[in-house]
């Protein structure tokens, strides 16, 4: 028999918990203004993808949204697609750009996302249609407990409001804080979202490139600035207000440069994101925009520096140690020295300068 209904009736949570107590098979479909799938054997979570369905593939919008591939491997998934039958699953596996374990922890989080927003919808249709035998046409099939989905869903929907109040702008960027975190500690996403955050990212980037759920990334990142690992940065717009009742957040000075101003830094980034990874020379006297440019390869060192520190554990001896590890580029090596830069290592307050 068929189940269905409104989600004013009866929500998500409660939906799923009845299809997992009386063990049922088949397709659960929520139609609301995103619509999802669920599909169970037996009371289990096995897929959140309809290959029958004419709308995108979830697991293609995941993929998307979080940098799993560049825009060339996406171009060849597309020829396979049009050249074969193969499921997506099949093409990321048989192509090289994922191996089973890994497609199926992606699965999972995919599922672990789709379920969090479901959680959320009030208003909406939901249909379920049985099946007699193991639902047809899933392809990389899982099983997922249903009972430890849905609390960590609940979990993440109670971490919401902690995170916007810590993170509450997309344009938040980073630097190092006073504590390191060793690398060889960290899972490889967690080692993938602090390198991100550690090159100057905004936090909508490192979203976008950080291979992880939003809230995944959200909650890393939330938890090394509550841990000094991270210092975050408001956007220099958001920061005109720094007195009682304001929204801004006063700039600190970085443990890796003592004087670069909230405004500076800010333009410099903006600079960057518009593509001014050029060959550096030395800035002319009389150019206009001196300032922004040294601004521009003042930020370029001191990010380089932070990803040393965070993947070797301590501040750089000097910049040549950051071209040997491959942060910092020798042409920008050259620049430096030729405006007269010094690099001071201030191992005692684990700090460094540069000074022109």
């Amino acid at each position: 028999m068929a189940l269905e209904g409104q989600l004013s009736d009866f929500n998500l949570a409660e939906i799923l918990q009845l299809l997992a107590s009386q063990q049922k098979t088949g397709f659960l479909n929520i139609e609301t203004n995103r619509n999802l799938v669920f599909i169970f054997d037996k009371g289990v979570l096995i897929s959140t993808r309809d290959r029958r369905s004419r709308e995108r593939d979830p697991l293609e919008s995941y993929l998307h949204a979080y940098g799993w591939f560049t825009e060339t491997q996406w171009k060849h998934i597309e020829y396979v697609e049009q050249n074969s039958s193969l499921d997506l699953t099949e093409i990321l596996v048989s192509e090289g750009l994922m191996d089973e374990a890994e497609l199926q922890r992606v699965l999972r989080g995919l599922a672990q996302e789709m379920t969090h927003a479901g959680m959320k919808l009030r208003r909406g249709r939901y249909y379920f249609s049985p099946c007699k035998d193991t639902p047809p046409g899933v392809k990389s099939r899982y099983e997922v407990d249903i009972q430890g989905l849905l609390m960590e869903a609940a979990r993440r929907l109670d971490e919401e409001p902690l995170l916007k109040e810590v993170l509450p702008s997309q344009s938040i960027t980073f630097t190092a804080g006073r504590k390191v975190v060793p690398p060889e500690s960290l899972s490889p996403t967690a080692r993938r979202i602090m390198e991100l955050a550690l090159s100057g990212l905004t936090l909508g980037r490192i979203i976008r490139q950080g291979k992880a759920e939003s809230f995944v990334v959200r909650d890393l990142l939330k938890t090394w600035c509550q841990e000094d690992v991270l210092v975050r940065h408001l956007p220099v717009e958001d920061d005109d207000d720094a007195g009682e009742g304001g929204h801004g957040l006063a700039l600190p000075r970085t443990p890796g440069l003592r004087s670069v101003p909230a405004t500076v830094v800010g333009l410099a980034l903006l600079a960057v994101m518009a593509g001014a990874r050029f060959t550096l020379y030395p800035v002319a006297a009389d150019d206009p925009g001196r300032p922004l440019r040294l601004a521009q390869i003042r930020h370029e060192v001191v990010t380089a520096a932070q990803l040393y520190r965070y993947q070797q554990g301590q501040w750089p001896q000097d910049l040549q140690a950051l071209v040997r590890a491959g942060q910092l580029g020798p042409s920008l090596l050259g620049t430096v020295e030729g405006l007269g830069w010094s690099y001071r290592l201030d191992a005692a307050n684990d700090s460094f300068s540069l000074d022109s």
